[in-house]
């Protein structure tokens, strides 16, 4: 029996939704375990990009009239249990980021899942999903420096990683002021 409209959109949404508490909630589970500075602001970092797509998802739900539903008890209490046992021995840089990675592509691999299965729900719910996809394949991006670095060194690779990234982000800053100014000036010179 086909699914409505309605079924397809909330089955989209709800999906969307619960992998975004799912990352909220892994990432307060071990925040309080992190002892490095730059990885406990990333993840907080990642937590409010969580936060901001959780409140877009409520705010698209009360639109179209869906009713969201969270994880169950069960879930949360297994995700809890499951990091607690997996830090208890090795609370490293490296072993936190193994473990918010190997979350963050679970929920990849659920969003693409219910992206490919509900390509007929309302445009604006498939591209809310790529753009949460899109996030959590970011997210992975920024925490793989901390598995390449060993022993969670200060001065190590990571720091000079994070640098590298920090004077890209200004490159690319740089670069699109420029080509603002550029396309400005050319406007100016078409007149």
């Amino acid at each position: 029996m086909p699914k409505s409209q309605k079924e397809i959109n909330t089955n989209i949404l709800i999906a969307v939704y619960q992998n975004l508490q799912t990352a909220k909630q892994s990432i307060n589970n071990v925040i309080d375990k992190i002892k490095d500075s730059r990885l406990k602001k990333e993840l907080k970092k990642q937590f409010k990009n969580y936060d901001e797509f959780s409140e877009s998802c409520e705010d698209l739900a009360r639109a179209l009239d869906i009713e969201l539903v969270d994880n169950n008890f069960f879930k949360k209490a297994k995700m809890w249990l499951n990091i607690n046992m997996a830090t208890m021995m090795d609370k490293s840089n490296r072993k936190i980021a193994s473990i918010t990675i190997l979350g963050s592509t679970m929920g990849v691999i659920d969003l693409m899942s219910v992206v490919s299965d509900c390509k007929k729900a309302k445009n604006e719910l498939v591209v809310f999903a790529k753009r949460v996809l899109e996030l959590e394949e970011s997210n992975i991006e920024k925490l793989k420096p901390y598995i390449l670095v060993e022993n969670n060194k200060p001065n190590s690779e990571i720091t000079d990683k994070a640098k590298e990234n920090d004077a890209l982000d200004q490159d690319n800053k740089t670069l699109k002021t420029q080509q603002i100014k550029k396309s400005h000036n050319t406007t100016k010179f078409k007149e």
